[in-house]
């Protein structure tokens, strides 16, 4: 087996388990492999390859190589776990370290300029922004919802049910989302009762059932940031660096911790497996919390 036909089937075999990004990111990955030993055998394949391949690529950021390392990790466990290799090579890979990061929460200035920027007339990207904000929601979350995974009703807004990493669903309440219900409603109205939420455009190229993609979601979202930096400066002048969707998501947490929220709940809100994990935005709040009491000192004096 070539090494190439071996990617090909550790994709096709795992295409359900994988999540869409995380499918298309080993994808690319497992494709720099094979172009990097041209022609080597699968069975030919050593750690020192592999090892190699992951030289050349040095100058990536450390998350990237760290998926990178993930992708062949995963490969060559499931191509050995099924008589496919005599050996898994990439067992003895050492693990790239990654540097500790604290969330980044956006403020609430920040965020209302953003959804500000989106036109009234792009519901489904008002609802999609709106909807990771209001509920913490991952975009792959987002983008796999099924028009039956939601339950809404008039007493408490209801749930949606969501698909996380590793497959494991939870529920997300929208008791406490109430501008994403009223575009929920909105845009329901145009929508059938089966398929994706969030469509693709068909006058750009989406098609029929499809779900929108990570590409064009990335787009708008720089797309509206640019405009919201434009109207409103003062809101991002602290903002040195590029601002990336998946502070949404830190924003939600942090906020939900200001409110009182029992860590274990939070957890359970975010898809946390570990709680060590929900324990990151804890400590971010409590920077957060000094940096007020300081200037409550401050303002007193």
């Amino acid at each position: 087996m070539t090494l190439r036909e071996l990617s090909q089937a550790y994709l096709e075999a795992n295409g359900n388990r994988l999540l869409p990004n995380t499918r298309r990111a080993y994808g690319y990955d497992l494709d720099l492999l094979v172009r990097f030993l041209q022609d080597t055998h699968a069975e030919a394949v050593t750690v020192a390859h592999l090892r190699a391949f992951l030289h050349s690529t040095a100058e990536s950021a450390p998350s990237t190589l760290a998926r990178r390392q993930a992708a062949l990790r995963s490969c060559f466990a499931w191509a050995y776990r099924n008589d496919l290799l005599p050996a898994d090579p990439a067992v003895k890979l050492e693990p790239v370290r990654l540097p500790a990061r604290d969330p980044r929460p956006l403020t609430e200035e920040q965020v209302a300029a953003l959804l500000a920027a989106i036109p009234a007339a792009d519901k489904r990207n008002r609802l999609l922004f709106t909807l990771l904000y209001e509920t913490g929601m991952r975009v792959g979350e987002a983008l796999g919802i099924q028009i039956p995974h939601l339950q809404l009703n008039s007493v408490d807004g209801g749930y949606i049910r969501v698909i996380g990493k590793g497959d494991r669903e939870r529920v997300v309440p929208l008791i406490d989302a109430p501008r994403t219900l009223r575009l929920l409603r909105e845009v329901l109205k145009s929508l059938g009762s089966v398929g994706p939420l969030f469509r693709g455009d068909l006058r750009k190229g989406g098609q029929v059932g499809d779900a929108l993609d990570y590409a064009t979601v990335y787009y708008h979202f720089d797309r509206y940031l640019t405009v919201a930096r434009d109207k409103r400066p003062a809101a991002f002048a602290s903002e040195a660096g590029p601002i990336c969707i998946h502070r949404l998501r830190h924003t939600y947490a942090t906020q939900r911790l200001r409110d009182g929220v029992p860590l274990p709940s939070v957890r359970k809100l975010m898809g946390h497996k570990n709680l060590q994990t929900t324990l990151c935005y804890a400590e971010t709040e409590m920077e957060t919390i000094k940096q007020q009491l300081v200037e409550a000192r401050r303002r007193r004096r």
